[in-house]
């Protein structure tokens, strides 16, 4: 997919998570772009179960859906760029460490290279695909897999990270508003992330500070059970509604 295109359809996926259901012909109009464009557009989120179309109006599905990979890499891109460089100075010589699924996390893996004994657990298949490129030792947790994020999830997942002492985990979130914790767009995450976090030593939260605005859909972890979270400059409020995260670090 061309960058130009991956960047109207985040706008457009923007657009409608602030307004809800807004008139097709609207949409053209806000984009710029004709209407026939827009009804392509539409036409491939509605193909990815991401939005749902109704008589001339689209309004996102439930959020149950998770937006495909390759169009989350140039969101918010620096601010996650800062985040997740922190995130992974928390990892040390020797560490087995779970990295989630995350695309600025995937990108980033090349500043481990310096690190010694390091073993590396993922479940998505492009991250298991950049470790063995660059010579990680590498588990990756099979189950059954999302498509959209290209993970996976489930009991055989589950059992899977149940034999394995991690030192850390990194996880993401998509949003904690509405929720006492940290959460994620699909319930199938959630089964795998409570085992994850009842085998590591150390819990680290990543999140840029849009999300702390987002809805919080299915939660998979409540602010005290985060050992750190590492986000971008907050203000006095949305500190104070993270008041119950033992540790914060803004870059």
């Amino acid at each position: 997919m061309k960058k130009k295109k991956e960047q109207r359809l985040i706008q457009l996926r923007s657009i409608l998570q602030e307004q809800g259901k807004v008139r097709t012909r609207d949409l053209a109009a806000m984009l710029a772009v004709t209407p026939e464009t827009m009804r392509s557009d539409l036409d491939l989120l509605e193909s990815q179960g991401l939005i749902v179309r109704e008589h001339g109006f689209a309004r996102l599905s439930l959020k149950d859906k998770e937006t495909p990979l390759e169009w989350r890499i140039s969101e918010n891109r620096e601010e996650k760029v800062r985040i997740t460089n922190r995130a992974l100075d928390e990892i040390k010589d020797g560490d087995i460490v779970f990295i989630d699924a995350g695309t600025t996390l995937l990108s980033a893996l090349g500043n481990l290279a310096s690190l010694r004994d390091l073993t590396i657990i993922v479940n998505s298949l492009p991250a298991a695909e950049a470790c063995l490129k660059m010579g990680f030792r590498c588990i990756f947790i099979g189950g059954e897999m999302l498509r959209n994020g290209q993970h996976t999830y489930g009991c055989f997942a589950e059992e899977m990270v149940d034999h394995i002492c991690i030192d850390v985990t990194i996880l993401g979130s998509t949003g904690i508003e509405g929720a006492d914790g940290f959460c994620v767009y699909s319930m199938k995450e959630v089964g795998i992330r409570r085992h994850l976090i009842r085998q590591s030593r150390k819990l680290v939260i990543i999140m840029d500070e849009h999300k702390i605005s987002q809805q919080g859909y299915y939660r998979f972890c409540t602010f005290r059970e985060a050992d750190l979270l590492i986000t971008n400059k907050l203000s006095p409020e949305q500190k104070e509604r993270l008041a119950e995260v033992r540790h914060i670090i803004e870059v």
